[in-house]
């Protein structure tokens, strides 16, 4: 979802003719934390991923982010969906935009936003990009009017008019309750912006601010436009681990608020925590305590929870969830997992898979129909169709003197008895069976059955069966 709660890849009509350019080089020092304040994750997304996952809903296919120190991290974050470009000196916000100058490309519009906005949503980016392009402005910016404008650049207005930006640091006694504030999102005609950027004279520090655009354009036949917005909640700025936390909340409600709307039903949403890049369709329902987190895809009709936590899970139809943990894995249509699971990275379950409680996975594939009762540990391993696999059953994967994990294969209908350890790497046939406490070192045979400790196929009258595993078995190591 993007930072109005709305589903991601679904975005808006492409908005032709312009360039995002989002601000992420701050250093952020007021959050006292060695990680840049616009890595720091607002329901469970970085700042600047955020804020590019909007600009991409809202249809600008441009974006450019300019970075400073931590550029590396930033593009790790961003993706494909932007250019990240370097500002080598912190030398203000004007010094950065103009920086995005070539990587802007020749788009006759520009959207300049900070990255520490994560509240602003599509419909504002959209609204006021259409009202600048139907406009004669140079310039449009967004207003708001807060109780509190502590912390912000104060809109100064004569008669009215705009006439500019005075800096928190430069108000005076009689502006400092000045209720209406500059909201830190800008729509500028390109052939205007970037040489008015350049001209900028730097401050006392040798810093040229981005809002010192305004009193240029004021100057301009078209002049500035003020775009004020009634939700003053957009233009929360996060510089301190209060901000943050107050973005996070209010960003989590616009989340269950969506979902809710969308059809999913949320039995207590103060205990149901929703990442925003999260997807869940219609008829699910999510019970106290459930946690979905990352990049989790949810299909229609499931009951999750209560307190399940489900990290970058793909989860398919029907499917009903236990108070388990999920991690990493892809599940099918009609599954059943009971409590007290862990799915760890790498699993793959068809459709019909039946978890009890206390199982345990990691890197498996389980095929369709089979059960999987409780207590159990399968790991590393590829288990066919309709197979049953009893309680205390482990695959013992992981070999100490190579440090190799081997992998378990068990064919389709095989039957595992309950306390069986599997030493891998080995394979259990089509059909093939296992006794209650078999430990398995060899493979076993398509319809076999084998018991003891180490397993053997099972005597028939007196002999044994082709496949037996060692020509010198006693009678004492059988079953």
């Amino acid at each position: 979802m993007s930072t109005d709660g709305q589903p991601r890849h679904t975005p808006h009509p492409v908005l032709d003719g312009w360039t995002a350019v989002i601000l992420a080089g701050g250093r952020g020092t007021r959050m006292r934390s060695a990680l840049p304040k616009v890595l720091h994750p607002v329901a469970g997304v970085p700042m600047v991923r955020l804020v590019c996952d909007t600009v991409y809903e809202a249809g600008f296919r441009h974006i450019v982010v300019v970075a400073g120190d931590a550029e590396a991290a930033i593009i790790e974050a961003v993706g494909n969906d932007a250019r990240v470009v370097r500002q080598q000196e912190p030398l203000g916000t004007g010094h950065a935009a103009a920086t995005a100058r070539e990587a802007a490309g020749e788009a006759p519009q520009v959207m300049i936003l900070n990255a520490d906005l994560p509240l602003l949503t599509v419909r504002t980016l959209r609204e006021m990009a259409s009202r600048h392009a139907k406009s004669d402005s140079v310039l449009t910016f967004l207003t708001a009017y807060l109780d509190d404008p502590t912390g912000y650049g104060r809109v100064l207005r004569r008669n009215g008019r705009i006439q500019g930006i005075v800096e928190e640091t430069e108000v005076d006694a009689a502006r400092r309750g000045d209720p209406e504030v500059n909201g830190g999102l800008y729509a500028a005609r390109a052939a205007w912006l970037w040489p008015t950027l350049e001209a900028l004279p730097p401050g006392p520090r040798g810093e040229r601010y981005l809002t010192d655009v305004i009193a240029r354009g004021v100057l301009e036949p078209g002049g500035v436009q003020a775009y004020q917005i009634t939700e003053a909640a957009e233009v929360q700025q996060v510089n301190t681990r209060v901000d943050l936390s107050k973005a996070e909340s209010m960003l989590r409600d616009r989340i269950r608020r969506r979902l809710m709307e969308s059809g999913v039903t949320l039995v207590d949403p103060s205990s149901t925590y929703v990442d925003a890049r999260v997807t869940v369709a219609p008829d699910t329902t999510l019970l106290p305590g459930v946690h979905l987190l990352g990049d989790t895809r949810i299909g229609g009709g499931c009951r999750i929870g209560p307190n399940a936590v489900l990290r970058d899970m793909t989860v398919g139809e029907r499917c009903t969830i236990g108070g388990s943990t999920l991690e990493g894995s892809t599940l099918g249509d009609d599954i059943e997992v009971g409590p007290y699971c862990h799915l760890r990275l790498g699993c793959v379950l068809a459709s019909d898979v039946h978890l009890g409680n206390y199982a345990e996975l990691k890197a498996s594939r389980i095929g369709a129909g089979t059960r999987i009762g409780h207590f159990s540990y399968v790991g590393d391993a590829e288990v066919g169709d309709d197979v049953n696999i009893g309680a205390g059953t482990i695959t013992a994967n992981y070999d100490e003197a190579t440090k190799v994990k081997n992998r378990t294969r068990i064919g389709r209908g095989a039957s595992i008895g309950s306390d069986t350890i599997l030493v891998a790497p080995v394979e259990v046939g089509v059909g093939a069976r296992t006794a209650a406490g078999a430990v398995v070192t060899h493979d076993v045979p398509d319809g076999a059955m084998v018991m003891g400790h180490p397993a053997r196929v099972r005597s028939d009258e007196g002999g044994h069966q082709a496949g037996s595993v060692s020509p010198d078995s006693s009678p004492s190591a059988l079953g």
